[in-house]
């Protein structure tokens, strides 16, 4: 399920526009084509695509945590794409930028997501996992080309 967020796409095509006035800032206008598209910044949306499995590790091996919420700021062409697992635990971001996918790529720098439990809250980080600079739920990959990131969550 997509939900986009209107004030900051609009802040997007804001930047993206200005970027193309000629305001003698010397950075070069967006360019758009069939696969990607770059702002100013350098960020980069990438015909990439990020999938995996929110896992629950157990004695017997791996079991799959069904509903969990899934967000990935970076995804789509126009950003904030949220996502449910399955009832395996799978989760994706397709990589089709033509279709409206893809991920925001800044070269050199781990991409955040974060994994939640407001369908299913019985889960938690497990302990010694570092989150990212944001919090509990935050997670960085890096992403070069399709990516499989596989999430552990453990129980409260």
């Amino acid at each position: 399920m997509r939900h986009r967020t209107v004030l900051l796409r609009g802040a997007v095509m804001l930047a993206l526009s200005l970027a193309g006035c000629g305001r003698g800032t010397g950075s070069p206008p967006a360019t758009f084509g069939p696969s990607s598209l770059s702002a100013p910044g350098g960020d980069i949306l990438r015909n990439v695509g990020l999938s995996g499995v929110v896992y629950e590790l157990t004695a017997t091996g791996r079991v799959p945590i069904p509903k969990a919420y899934v967000y990935c700021e970076a995804c789509s062409v126009e950003t904030h794409m949220f996502n449910i697992a399955d009832e395996n635990g799978f989760y994706q971001f397709p990589g089709d930028v033509a279709s409206g996918g893809g991920v925001w790529v800044t070269p050199g720098m781990p991409t955040e997501i974060y994994v939640g439990t407001s369908y299913n809250p019985n889960f938690k980080d497990p302990p010694g996992v570092t989150p990212s600079r944001r919090g509990e739920g935050y997670r960085e990959v890096m992403i070069d080309g399709d990516t499989r990131f596989d999430i552990e969550l453990v129980r409260r």
